[in-house]
């Protein structure tokens, strides 16, 4: 096992420095902190920094829970043809019984004269391969939306065939460029199909197809817009078809977590741990100490293989954890989010695909944390839950840092800056 580590201060990093300067600034003098101890008056105490990777704090335990977002519960809905991602959406339509007329009065529906497919799409998240086609396809087989996935319809009842049982084509249109809404045309007689769709509560869904070779779409909204008649009305009517029940199944699906600590993904992970405060560290107590500074420092691992990696910014946040997590599992209470020290907001940490590709490191601040521990005298139990921030279900794209079980190259690590009792001879 690699030895706890102990550097006297004299590391450039700018957080050691600005926690230095803030110090020395408070003493409202250039010359160093002097205290009055057992050595005598004019005594001066040095500041250290000592760190120990996870497998040197007592009690460390670290894991991954998965399930805190899912594809139906995902802002947005995908869409792809990829080489290394096929993606579909499923869904069923709330088909309206009556309109508003143009006195502002309820009227029940007649007749669905016309309607259209409208799909709307995140620009900024998608990539149209041109030219690409939109297909809407009605479904043979009934399915859940939190449990669908490529190949089961819900939990024990798969698919016939892998992607969703696929009955008749219903729409279809071909686009040559990219767009923020396209309208698809249906191909089959709309009333009986609408009127189907009312009188079985659109089950048992339809199923939203894109075809172009790369096509990756990001889809905020399924609606059917239809020109109604209405009775006693003469004059048509638009009404609109909204979508429940949506969700998107894909293929490949996401790997099975390691030994790393993953955030982010579909389903989201979050990413727990719990140590006890030590007695000492490097050979320095903590007892009667001031923390200057505390962090845990999480090494990024190599990225995912495709579709996998992460696309976009992914903002990280750590909460507090109100009980054990390995007894009660994932939906162990959370706390508090962890703040900024000496604020009342919470910490959100930005990484960057390219950042955490060149092994910049995950720095989380634990100074308010650690230090209310010491001062109180408590040698006590840390936990908190690395998350997505504000909320789960930020990327499809995941990430994993090094764990316990890492090499000690890529082990989570503690890292403080103390200042020690008085009377305490660094060695």
């Amino acid at each position: 096992m690699r030895p706890v580590r102990r550097r006297l201060e004299t590391r450039s990093s700018a957080v050691w420095l600005a926690v230095l300067l803030l110090a020395a600034a408070g003493a409202c003098t250039e010359e160093a902190i002097v205290v009055t101890g057992p050595d005598g008056p004019g005594a001066t105490i040095p500041t250290v920094e000592v760190s120990a990777l996870a497998s040197e704090l007592p009690g460390w335990r670290d894991t991954t829970f998965l399930g805190y977002a899912e594809p139906a519960t995902f802002g947005l809905k995908m869409l792809a043809d990829r080489a290394d991602l096929a993606s579909r959406i499923l869904g069923r339509f709330d088909i309206p019984d009556s309109v508003l007329t143009a006195g502002g009065e309820g009227a029940e529906i007649e007749t669905f004269e016309s309607a259209i497919l409208r799909v709307v799409f995140d620009t900024t998240r998608s990539t149209f391969a041109l030219p690409y086609l939109l297909e809407l396809y009605s479904l043979t087989r009934s399915y859940d939306s939190l449990q669908a996935t490529w190949t089961l319809a819900r939990d024990g009842d798969a698919w016939t065939t892998p992607g969703g049982d696929l009955g008749a084509l219903l729409a279809s249109t071909e686009f040559d460029e990219p767009r923020d809404t396209a309208f698809v045309e249906f191909i089959v007689p709309v009333d009986s199909l609408l009127q189907a769709w009312r009188a079985s509560d659109g089950e048992p869904g339809f199923a939203l197809v894109a075809f172009g070779d790369g096509a990756d779409l990001a889809v905020s909204e399924v609606s059917i817009r239809a020109e109604v008649t209405a009775i006693d009305q003469t004059d048509t009517v638009t009404a609109t078809a909204r979508s429940r029940a949506v969700t998107f199944i894909y293929d490949p699906p996401q790997p099975a977590v390691g030994l790393g600590l993953r955030l982010a993904g579909l389903p989201s992970a979050r990413s727990y741990l719990e140590f006890e405060v030590p007695e000492e560290i490097g050979g320095v107590p903590l007892d009667g100490a001031t923390i200057n500074h505390a962090e845990l420092v999480f090494q990024p691992l190599a990225p995912p293989a495709p579709p996998f990696e992460l696309a976009r910014d992914l903002v990280i946040g750590g909460v507090e954890v109100d009980a054990d997590p390995f007894e009660v599992g994932p939906k162990v209470p959370v706390g508090p989010p962890l703040s900024e020290p000496n604020a009342n907001f919470a910490q959100f940490i930005t990484v960057t695909p390219e950042e955490l590709k060149a092994g910049v490191p995950l720095r989380i601040n634990l100074t308010d944390l650690v230090g209310g521990f010491v001062r109180a005298g408590i040698s006590g139990v840390i936990r908190i839950a690395l998350r997505p921030a504000p909320a789960d279900g930020q990327t499809f794209g995941f990430w994993e840092f090094g764990s316990v079980e890492s090499t000690l190259a890529l082990q989570p690590e503690l890292l403080l800056l103390v200042t020690p009792r008085p009377g305490f001879d660094v060695p």
